[in-house]
């Protein structure tokens, strides 16, 4: 059965790369999740998708400018639902500990360091491997240099390739999306939902490669990847790609 991936969490049904979206995940019986970590001022890592807190909290700025403790100072949660008033942003290990070895998918989604100098990989991993969750984990990015220093960090690391129509990489990777993701060693591709059709999964699968597409919520994009044999969805409705899957799948 396909993976189905809750994209930042169940984020329909709660502030998004928050525990309480995470934990909805959960509930909602999706098979792993996406989510996306940045290092704060003083090297805590921390869950938020974009680079500033402007879009998800009541504050502004970026993450990087601030300590952890005084990003604990804004709400993640009023601006989805008064429900959620009080919210926090979450330490990467506040994830974890909801994470088992029966979460089949911990996607870690690595946005390109502003810091070139940056030690977010090597903590990541480090952190996952220290809960016993090493063989569960696949770090994905836009950015190849990171994919590439993880695998230095440690070859058995899971990467998986995210490219999207538009950037400055794409067209090389439409190119030829097998020799890229093997030019990067990278185990995993995830593409736009856009560029994936049942010959794509069929070329990455004869090269090895697990195909993971995002961000897919409507249900004929569910059923063609099922009947295709995709391995993953990333989606924002972890409940609904459930349902649409096992339907499909019978």
């Amino acid at each position: 059965m396909i993976n189905i991936i809750a994209h930042r969490g169940a984020r329909q049904r709660a502030p998004q790369n928050t525990i309480p979206a995470f934990r909805k995940a959960i509930e909602l019986k999706a098979d792993g999740f996406e989510n996306d970590v940045h290092l704060t001022k003083d090297g805590v890592i921390v869950i938020c998708h974009n680079y500033d807190i402007d879009e998800t909290s009541d504050g502004t700025g970026l993450i990087r400018d601030y300590t952890y403790e005084e990003l604990l100072k804004f709400d993640f949660g009023s601006s989805f639902s008064p429900e959620f008033a009080g919210t926090k942003i979450p330490r990467l290990e506040e994830f974890l500990d909801l994470c088992t070895k029966d979460t089949k998918v911990i996607n870690i989604e690595i946005k390109p360091p502003q810091d070139p100098n940056s030690t977010i990989a090597a903590q990541t991993i480090a952190m996952v491997k220290a809960r016993g969750l090493f063989d569960n984990l696949i770090i994905s990015s836009f950015d190849p240099q990171v994919l590439i220093d993880c695998k230095k960090i440690d070859p058995a690391c899971k990467t998986g390739l995210l490219y999207e129509p538009g950037e400055e990489k794409c067209e090389e990777v439409c190119d030829d999306f097998v020799a890229y993701a093997k030019k990067l060693n990278v185990d995993a591709v995830h593409p736009f939902i856009g560029f994936v059709s049942e010959d794509y999964i069929e070329e990455a699968h004869d090269a090895g490669l697990i195909v993971n597409p995002w961000t897919v919520n409507q249900e004929f994009q569910i059923e063609r990847l099922v009947e295709w044999g995709c391995d993953g969805l990333i989606t924002d409705v972890p409940d609904f790609a459930r349902e649409v899957a096992e339907r499909t799948a019978k």
